[in-house]
C-alpha cells in the first residue's frame, strides 16, 4: 500500500465546507487580477466575470485546465460519447481526462453543458493538486476530497452549500486559493510514496503559480 505524506484521518476534520452559505468570500480586486493575469477566469466578451452565475462542467474545465498549465499529450478522438472535436472545450477536456481530473458518467458521458456543482469542482482541484491519493484513502468522493480541499485551504473562506450549483465567485476564490498551495507528487525513481512539494525535506516548493510562472 502506497504511504502518504501528511495523511489524515478521515474523523479528523469536520465536514462543515458543505454547510448551507451563511458568508461566502467574495473575490477582491487583486484576486481578480491574480486570476486574470493567468487568463483563469478572463469574463465575457464586455469583460463581465458573471461572479454570481452558475458554471458549466466544461467552462469549469477550461479554468483548471488554465490553472494547472495542463495541456493534452495525446488527445483523444472522442474521449466521452458526448464529446468530439468539435466541441470548443474538446482540448480542455481531453487534457482534463488525460490528467485523471475528470471521468464520465456511468454511460461514459462527460455532459458539458450541465451546471458543476460544488463537491465536484473540489473534487476537480483536488486532482489537479495531486491530493486525489489522499482523498481516496481517507473516504473518496465526496467526503475525502472534502476534507483534503478543508485540511489545505482550497476551499478557505467559503461555506458550501450541499449537492449545488457551484457559482463563479467561488469557483474564482478556489482556484485563486490553490494558486499557492504546495502539490501533491509522487517523485521520480520514488518508491510510490507521495510528497508534499513545500520546499522542505530535499523536494522543491512546487505550486501552480509556480507552474505558471515557468510556463
Amino acid at each position: 500500500m502506497k504511504k502518504f505524506i501528511a495523511l489524515i484521518s478521515a474523523a479528523a476534520i469536520m465536514l462543515s465546507v458543505f454547510a448551507v452559505s451563511v458568508c461566502a468570500a467574495e473575490l477582491s480586486d487583486a484576486q481578480k487580477a491574480d486570476l486574470g493575469k493567468y487568463k483563469i477566469m478572463t469574463g465575457d466578451p464586455s469583460g463581465d466575470l458573471r461572479l454570481g452565475d452558475t458554471i458549466t462542467r466544461a467552462e469549469a474545465v477550461k479554468m483548471i485546465c488554465t490553472a494547472g498549465g495542463i495541456k493534452a499529450k495525446n488527445p483523444e478522438a472522442k474521449p466521452f460519447a458526448d464529446i468530439d472535436s468539435s466541441h470548443w472545450a474538446y482540448d480542455y477536456i481531453c487534457a482534463a481526462k488525460e490528467n485523471g481530473i475528470i471521468n464520465g458518467d456511468e454511460n461514459g458521458n462527460f455532459n458539458p453543458s450541465e451546471n458543476i456543482t460544488n463537491e465536484e469542482i473540489v473534487k476537480t482541484v483536488v486532482c489537479l493538486l495531486g491530493y486525489s491519493p489522499m482523498a481516496d484513502a481517507n473516504g473518496g468522493y465526496p467526503a475525502g476530497y472534502t476534507m483534503a480541499a478543508s485540511r489545505y485551504g482550497i476551499t478557505e473562506g467559503l461555506t458550501l452549500k450541499v449537492d449545488s450549483p457551484a457559482i463563479r465567485n467561488d469557483v474564482g476564490v478556489i482556484l485563486y486559493n490553490s494558486l499557492d498551495i504546495p502539490l501533491m507528487k509522487e517523485p521520480v525513481g520514488g518508491a510510490g510514496e507521495y510528497v508534499i512539494m513545500d520546499g522542505m525535506s530535499g523536494y522543491p516548493l512546487e505550486t501552480l503559480r509556480t507552474r505558471l510562472e515557468a510556463e
